[in-house]
């Protein structure tokens, strides 16, 4: 296969895939739109013309038995109906399982017999005596309402050309209009100008593109004249007309987008993460002489400048919408929710909002389990729910938010809500805590054991959930991400899990902070205050050391100093400040100054320790950030106490 046709073809069929389902799921409430057959007609037949480039048959011959139903669809011998909604859907699988053994570098191997069959069935079930009408678009404009004649006529050389001509008197286009056809097409060269009959003739595709730059994808009277005009008539009307401007067409619109490799984008950005470590190494050795040398001084805060701005376009070269991420999910509530029994509702909100590239790709199965365990352990039957006063139909909601420099993205339901009770009562039973931990829990770490591998509230594991990975996946992805887990739920109501993110993930703000003799970093987003520790706030609580905040609040402590050296900090003896963060009050030596940093992973550490990575300060030496929920979960698990 053609190595350079692969590399365009497989994202653009991608791209085709993920419209095709968002299509097919809106055809099942909308049967007769037009417009959505006819989309989905062509993106079939888009894909099955790139595999026959590849040489691709069995991806071919598939895409040939959807197009084929399709047409069905589209030309009225078929009606839409939920079983052939979903004979097209598990195609749509096959067909991305094809891609994915093309992208392989292997030609795809035949699709599952019994479902090319059955599609093959719905698709003769129609009548086929039925001829397909000629797809009318609505009157949009002037231009679309004409129709073209053509012809297949032989040439000089024996091949079949397709013949362009204006219709009859009753029922032509005007001169400019077919003028302005034959001038996007051919310029100044139109067929017809010429001596020669040959040059009268156009290939096929050449007609199907004359079509698609005048009218898109709804050319008016596409049908066979059952009274043909002569070439000399045609010829007579394109002298006849005034050549117009070239109408502005959607291809002027492809052209400003530019499809980039992403390991091009990640070298980019990684450059500009260089250079944002060089201008802090500058800034920091320069520091001393910016008050005595304007000029240099000038220089630095202009290179601040364009650092900067360097920096935001390069991160947003790399931003994507969140549809990406939603657009897979109603497919997920339609299966499962058919499957279970349940009436569901899907609320997609914020589909706009751009978060880094890395989050929309990691964030697929992830959101995959947040809904498939809301409808299967949240939403209840619908007679339960009836029984209870609410709606048979159950609402799950997801909305992304955009907050500042993070994004905040929320799952929600109005289901039955969690039982904190039964959580720890669960996690007992399965041994993933004694029974002396589990007194010492508080409500919300109860509620937050659902997202232990392993854990699950289901006696018997089904193919939508209670094997007790899927809550550890979401948990595990959005610490990978450096984001954030929220869990909240009230019984009867309902629960809501959000996650936030930082909107990109090559920069990094850090805040520096000293622990005796060593610096650290913490990454601003996580930072909720900076506090000086008061000494009567402190207080013991089921075996751990808690702070008493202004208002009201108590949050555990975490001493650095006994958690990374083994020796805790004392107050009064040595210098200690406070970094308050969501889950825990940090207790370190110093807090110093921030700045933008560029983190570096740690591969070689094993999975569960302490840290996000590692980065290079302004002064050059290498600094490790540290991870604030990890020392949160750390401190609530082994209940680490640093005063008596």
């Amino acid at each position: 296969m053609d190595a350079e046709i692969l590399q365009d073809y497989l994202p653009e069929a991608r791209e085709l895939l993920e419209k095709a389902q968002e299509e097919i799921l809106r055809l099942e409430s909308c049967p007769d739109d037009e417009q959505l057959l006819a989309s989905l007609f062509r993106a079939f037949h888009t894909l099955k013309g790139g595999a026959g480039f590849l040489d691709a048959q069995n991806l071919v011959d598939w895409t040939h038995h959807l197009e084929d139903l399709l047409d069905k669809l589209r030309c009225k011998q078929l009606r839409a109906n939920s079983a052939t909604i979903d004979a097209i859907l598990r195609g749509l699988d096959v067909i991305e399982g094809m891609l994915q053994e093309l992208a392989q570098g292997q030609y795809p191997s035949p699709g599952p017999a019994e479902l090319g069959a059955r599609i093959q069935a719905i698709a003769a079930a129609a009548d086929s005596a039925t001829e397909c009408p000629p797809t009318t678009p609505a009157p949009a404009t002037e231009a679309a309402s004409g129709e073209i004649y053509v012809q297949q006529r032989e040439q000089a050389d024996g091949t079949t050309g397709v013949y362009v001509a204006p219709p009859t008197a009753a029922d032509e286009i005007t001169p400019e209009e077919f003028e302005a056809v034959l001038d996007q097409l051919y310029g100044t060269q139109a067929p017809g100008l010429a001596a020669s009959d040959a040059s009268d003739d156009i290939t096929e595709a050449e007609f199907e593109q004359v079509l698609d730059q005048l009218y898109g994808s709804g050319a008016p009277g596409v049908t066979m004249a059952s009274v043909q005009p002569t070439a000399e008539a045609a010829k007579e009307e394109s002298k006849a007309a005034t050549p117009v401007a070239h109408p502005t067409s959607a291809a002027s619109d492809v052209e400003n987008t530019l499809r980039v490799d992403a390991t091009r984008l990640d070298a980019v950005m990684n450059q500009v993460g260089e250079l944002v470590l060089l201008r802090n190494r500058l800034n920091s050795a320069i520091s001393g002489l910016l008050e005595e040398n304007e000029d240099l001084s000038r220089i630095a805060r202009e290179m601040d400048l364009s650092v900067n701005d360097l920096q935001v376009n390069a991160m947003r070269l790399r931003m994507q919408p969140c549809k990406r991420i939603f657009q897979q999910l109603p497919r997920v509530v339609r299966d499962a929710s058919r499957q279970l029994g349940k009436q569901v509702r899907l609320e997609l909100q914020g589909e706009d909002v751009e978060i880094d590239k890395g989050v929309v790709d990691a964030l697929s199965g992830p959101m995959t389990h947040l809904i498939r365990n809301s409808l299967d352990h949240g939403i209840e039957l619908p007679e339960q729910r009836r029984l209870a006063q609410k709606p048979e139909q159950a609402t799950i909601r997801v909305r992304a938010i955009h907050l500042g420099d993070k994004v905040r993205i929320e799952v929600s339901d109005d289901g039955r809500g969690i039982d904190h009770q039964v959580v720890v009562q669960k996690a007992l039973e399965k041994g993933l805590l004694s029974t002396e931990q589990a007194a010492r829990l508080s409500e919300q770490e109860a509620l937050e054991l659902i997202f232990r591998p392993g854990f699950s509230t289901k006696e018997q594991a089904t193919e939508l959930s209670g094997r007790g990975v899927g809550m550890d996946v979401v948990k595990e992805t959005v610490r990978k991400l450096r984001g954030r887990l929220e869990l909240q739920t009230r019984l009867g109501v309902g629960t809501t899990i959000a996650m936030e993110f930082p909107l990109t993930l090559a920069i990094l703000p850090v805040l520096y902070v000293r622990l005796r003799r060593a610096n650290y970093a913490l990454p601003i987003s996580a930072i909720e205050s900076l506090l000086e520790v008061e000494e009567e706030r402190i207080h013991r609580m089921q075996g751990r050391s808690v702070y008493h905040l202004d208002d009201g609040q108590i949050l555990p402590i975490v001493d650095l100093g006994a958690l990374l050296h083994q020796r805790p900090l004392r107050l009064g003896s040595e210098a200690v400040e406070g970094v308050l963060t969501d889950r825990a009050l940090l207790l370190v030596s110093e807090v110093r100054s921030n700045e933008d940093s560029v983190i570096k992973p740690l591969d070689f550490l094993a999975d569960n320790h302490w840290y996000q990575g590692a980065t290079i300060s302004g002064r050059g030496d290498v600094v490790l950030i540290l991870d604030p929920q990890a020392l949160s979960s750390q401190s609530s698990t082994q209940g680490v106490s640093s005063h008596d």
